[in-house]
């Protein structure tokens, strides 16, 4: 891979886990099947224990469509690195804060989620995508709105 090969590429995966954040802000997780590989395997942790273990990129849709709409979303991703394979696959680390608001008891509610994400990724046709992810609730806030 030349100099400039890897810096489309990392422009890429830096695009890709961004638009999986944009698009998780819209409440549109039919767009994962343009992040996931069909057989992706994502693992969840929860306070580090596994809380979900996905095999395949439409057990993820329904899965995260099972969590319901927040009133409101507001996902930021951070830092990212990736580190090479080969010219179709990569690994990296994505830093993201999630922050929902939804009601509760009439109130306005906020999380925040400090999520770390662990990804394996691989080109297909052109195109990069996300094949494994381990995706860490590193912390997680909710305070009253208000």
């Amino acid at each position: 891979m030349t100099n400039i090969e890897e810096m489309i590429a990392r422009q890429e995966l830096k695009a890709l886990v961004d638009n999986y954040a944009n698009e998780s802000d819209r409440n549109n997780q039919d767009y994962y099947v343009n992040v996931f590989t069909e057989d992706c395997h994502v693992r969840v942790y929860f306070n580090n224990q596994l809380g979900m273990d996905l095999n395949n990129v439409h057990d993820l849709i329904k899965a995260y469509k099972g969590f319901g709409a927040a009133k409101e979303s507001f996902h930021m991703n951070g830092q990212q690195t990736v580190e090479f394979q080969d010219d179709g696959h990569a690994s990296g680390i994505c830093y993201a804060l999630a922050h929902l608001v939804n009601e509760k008891n009439g109130k306005d509610e906020l999380t925040v989620h400090g999520v770390r994400y662990y990804d394996k990724y691989v080109k297909l046709n052109g195109h990069w995508r996300i094949a494994e992810r381990e995706q860490y609730f590193v912390f997680s806030e909710t305070k009253v709105l208000g």
